[in-house]
């Protein structure tokens, strides 16, 4: 297949997974686990490890580089959107020693929500589900299960786990010499709920920062949060794309009553909001009424689902589809809806339509959800009883 390997994001992001001493060099791309001996006798080189050189050097040359097969290459060469399409048109970097300019964090995993497209790597919450009732299957192969590090820090308690590791004191320093850095962005888990986001906050001053939330935190703890960071360039990049009882099911843990009172608390604090919609097939069902609730008063950006693959934007029965084609007829022509149209075009194959059903059997079973209010259509679709 004729490519065009070359992603700028390659050249100026980084990501950084503290708990498990993990890079990411931009969110798709496979990671590395940093060598803390190495990093300590070469400081400033947290962005130009021997592998992200390599890397870079591959891309200019046209090849393809292993740690992006899994998150972008896969998925186009089957035809389909990925994350690293959105950076085609950005400036061509050619030097692979270029400076990082966007820097995220994930504090730590600690999340009190189990939205339905994340996992154990990212949520403490799912960590706890897994141990609890097993690992997830489908095909009869684990698809969702903690690995040993994972067990590991679901023991550990988040005082013994914060910013006095030597890894984290390192990051700090890694920050300091990036004379390039532009923004930095704030991940967790949920951020909002770390008790070291105070000390992070007072590190970065100068740059742009964004917090990313799904908002699931109490009110006395937002409100901490937004008058510390009062009069500093912070915004938020809030995690949401559908609304009632479908955002309640898909970000389980999460009230969308209390959801919207945090908005509006930052709303009434000053900061930028952008809402980050992850698209997968349950979010089509109802971004449309999102987008009718919060368009107006703040950007919304359409982020791609490549993980798990049952909950892809195209693994849909075709009444759902077409529901949301006439229902959004008048918006076609607006780039979110654009864009979904171009996710949901490709025909699923029958295995992934069974999928979708037992990961729903499953995760809705492990909390006694009911799945009434889904359409009854699309229920049977998946294989379900209605």
């Amino acid at each position: 297949m004729c490519m065009d390997y070359y992603c700028t994001a390659k050249f100026t992001d980084l990501q950084v997974h503290v708990q498990s001493r993990l890079l990411y060099n931009c969110c798709k791309a496979y990671p590395e686990r940093v060598n803390l001996d190495w990093l300590e006798a070469n400081p400033g080189r947290l962005f130009h490890t021997d592998t992200m050189l390599e890397d870079r050097r591959l891309m200019l040359d046209n090849k393809s580089c292993t740690s992006c097969h899994h998150g972008c290459y896969k998925y186009e060469e089957q035809g389909l959107p990925s994350k690293r399409q959105q950076h085609i048109n950005s400036t061509r970097i050619t030097d692979p020693q270029s400076p990082l300019t966007d820097l995220v964090i994930s504090l730590s995993t600690d999340c009190n929500m189990t939205c339905m497209y994340c996992n154990p790597d990212w949520s403490s919450s799912w960590q706890r589900d897994i141990i609890k009732n097993g690992e997830y299957r489908l095909d009869g192969v684990p698809v969702i299960q903690n690995d040993n590090w994972s067990n590991l820090w679901a023991k550990m308690k988040q005082k013994s786990r914060g910013t006095e590791s030597r890894f984290f004191e390192l990051l700090l320093n890694e920050i300091k010499l990036s004379t390039g850095l532009q923004s930095i962005t704030l991940l967790g888990g949920e951020p909002l709920l770390n008790n070291q986001l105070d000390q992070v906050l007072e590190h970065v001053h100068g740059r742009k920062i964004k917090i990313v939330t799904g908002l699931g935190v109490n009110k006395q703890r937002l409100r901490q949060v937004l008058q510390i960071t009062k009069g500093m360039d912070i915004s938020f990049d809030i995690s949401a794309e559908t609304t009632g009882t479908l955002f309640e099911l898909i970000r389980y843990g999460a009230k969308w009553k209390d959801f919207q009172d945090r908005v509006s608390m930052i709303e009434e604090n000053g900061n930028k909001i952008k809402f980050i919609s992850t698209i997968s097939n349950l979010s089509v069902l109802g971004f449309n009424e999102f987008y009718e609730t919060y368009a107006k008063k703040h950007e919304i950006y359409i982020n791609t689902l490549d993980d798990p693959a049952c909950m892809m934007p195209h693994i849909l029965d075709d009444r759902s589809k077409n529901d949301f084609i006439a229902k959004t007829k008048l918006k076609h022509n607006l780039p979110e809806f654009n864009t979904i149209l171009t996710m949901i075009k490709k025909t699923p194959e029958d295995k992934d339509r069974i999928n979708m059903g037992d990961y729903l059997k499953q995760f809705s079973s492990r909390r006694s959800i009911s799945l009434d209010f889904l359409p009854k259509h699309f229920i049977e679709w998946c294989g379900l009883k209605s």
